[in-house]
């Protein structure tokens, strides 16, 4: 479904005139972030069994949302620029984990905490966004990877040495 409706969002019409250009270029550019925000690098969602209502995290190439569901199609749904994203951890146990995410928004001493997550999800989700953020700092243009290779690329940019892992 997010296929048709993307294709259906790049067929905007040409236009012909120089003032139109602008316009055409702006909405070639908007077309282009809009795509952006579909290619997701990882989503996961909270562990089932312990909760009624999941909360799901999903990355992709522009932003970071938390969707807390509340009730049935009801709860608050957050969008985090990557930019905005100052650090991550995970804290994982043997089964399950939590992720913390420190923002420019949120106070610096109360991060955003999404816990009842499978332990591998948090650890990947963590190392999608250390390497994302590193790429970032040293300016590195991520937009010519496949959505599959970025993913894969900042997951291992992102890993921490093989001495300290969990």
């Amino acid at each position: 479904m997010n296929t048709q409706r993307h294709v259906r969002l790049q067929t905007f019409p040409r236009l012909a005139h120089s003032h139109d250009k602008d316009k055409q270029k702006t909405a070639d550019q908007l077309m282009t972030a809009i795509g952006d925000s579909h290619d997701v690098l990882v989503r996961i969602e909270s562990g089932f069994p312990l909760t009624l209502f999941p909360t799901t995290l999903t990355v992709d190439r522009t932003k970071v949302t938390i969707t807390q569901r509340d009730f049935f199609k009801a709860g608050e749904v957050i969008a985090i620029r990557i930019e905005d994203v100052l650090n991550v951890t995970a804290h994982v146990g043997p089964l399950f984990g939590s992720v913390k995410i420190s923002s420019r928004f949120f106070n610096p001493e109360k991060p955003y905490i999404v816990d009842k997550l499978r332990r591998a999800d948090a650890l990947r989700l963590k190392r999608i966004l250390q390497g994302y953020l590193l790429a970032m700092q040293k300016k590195i243009d991520c937009s010519k990877l496949s959505t599959a290779e970025l993913a894969r690329t900042l997951d291992e940019l992102g890993s921490v040495a093989p001495e300290e892992r969990i």
